[in-house]
């Protein structure tokens, strides 16, 4: 057995090799063979043994196939062999998150003033989260929100970086970002083993005069605390005075399907939401549209209409600044929480 992981481990590294040193490979080959080296780590268990570097190098692979669609070959090959790089390290079981450098600007006047995409914001809060534990309880969302600020300092570095190409990064970015921090605070607030490092067993006090008929009833009541309504929480963001749904969240979106139709006591209520500008009225009414578009991609795609609850919160209850584009942009959003039911 562990010779066969060896071996798929050796043609993973002499692959990455191969293409890494053939400057003439072209971009579509490069994409091929990132693709086969993720499937090759997924056979050798390279998901269980490291999800961070296996959904890494999906990560990386979806952003040679992004920057490619942008004719930007040299950036996808850059991101093809990162791909390759990465399902290496699942394969082997590496357990050592990958370094986060700062983004060397190739002039000094070079600003991205547009789209307000702070490259060292978005490194200092990767590096707070890491620091909170994130790879540990949010592998896979910190390995994609990871990979996306490595293609904005890659977009950014350029002499003429594009800012439609940024804001689409930035987006996956954010989404990846927000969901990681989510599971970390979720994991946090309920002392999970991979925040506290250990299972937290209540102690038990000793029996006194307590009568054994009770201790059914303890062990009931345990049982009803841990089947309390689980929240999970993720975003979907919309661009201004929109509501339709950009095509990046649809996997997101596609993931709540699944979980929905798998868990048949599971509802769900979509809450949305706006930025400050424009008028209360009219923007408790985009709100309500935002959530209703998340509400009818659910129903199109087999979810009992039944079971969604949605709601327009306006301008109100923001989580982010709006003096900025950015901050702008990640208020306007549609939260979804997945609730579920209680037994009876």
């Amino acid at each position: 057995m562990k010779g066969t992981i060896l071996t798929k481990v050796l043609t993973v590294i002499l692959c990455s090799w191969a293409v890494a040193n053939n400057p003439d490979f072209r971009v579509s080959e490069g994409i091929s063979e990132s693709q086969r080296l993720i499937e090759i780590a997924y056979k050798a268990g390279g998901r269980d043994k490291s999800i961070y570097h296996f959904e890494k190098a999906r990560a990386y692979r979806d952003i040679s196939v992004l920057l490619a669609s942008e004719m930007e070959e040299v950036g996808s090959k850059i991101f093809a062999i990162k791909s390759m790089n990465s399902a290496s390290k699942s394969i082997e079981g590496s357990q050592t998150p990958d370094t986060l450098e700062s983004v060397k600007l190739r002039k000094a006047e070079n600003k991205i003033s547009k789209q307000a995409v702070d490259p060292d914001s978005i490194l200092l809060a990767l590096k707070k989260i890491r620091d909170d534990k994130a790879f540990n309880c949010a592998p896979k969302e910190l390995a994609y929100a990871e990979a996306y600020y490595e293609a904005i300092s890659y977009e950014i570095s350029k002499d003429k970086p594009k800012d439609s190409l940024l804001q689409t990064l930035y987006n996956s970015y954010l989404s990846s970002y927000l969901m990681a921090k989510d599971k970390v605070e979720l994991s946090k607030k309920e002392s999970l083993e991979c925040y506290v490092g250990k299972i937290q067993i209540p102690s038990v006090p000793e029996a006194k005069e307590e009568p054994v008929a009770k201790a059914p009833e303890a062990v009931k009541e345990k049982v009803e605390k841990v089947e309390e309504p689980l929240l999970v929480r993720a975003r979907v963001h919309f661009d201004f005075n929109k509501a339709k749904i950009k095509k990046e969240y649809i996997p997101l979106l596609d993931e709540v399907v699944r979980t929905i139709k798998e868990n048949p006591k599971i509802n769900i209520r979509i809450e949305g939401y706006t930025d400050s500008i424009g008028s209360k009225a009219y923007n408790e009414k985009l709100a309500l549209r935002r959530a209703m578009a998340v509400r009818d991609y659910l129903v199109k795609h087999g979810i009992d209409p039944q079971r969604i609850e949605v709601v327009g919160f306006g301008k109100e209850k923001y989580i982010a600044e709006n003096t900025t584009a950015i901050g702008r942009l990640t208020n306007r959003r549609a939260e979804f929480i997945i609730i579920q039911i209680p037994s009876e």
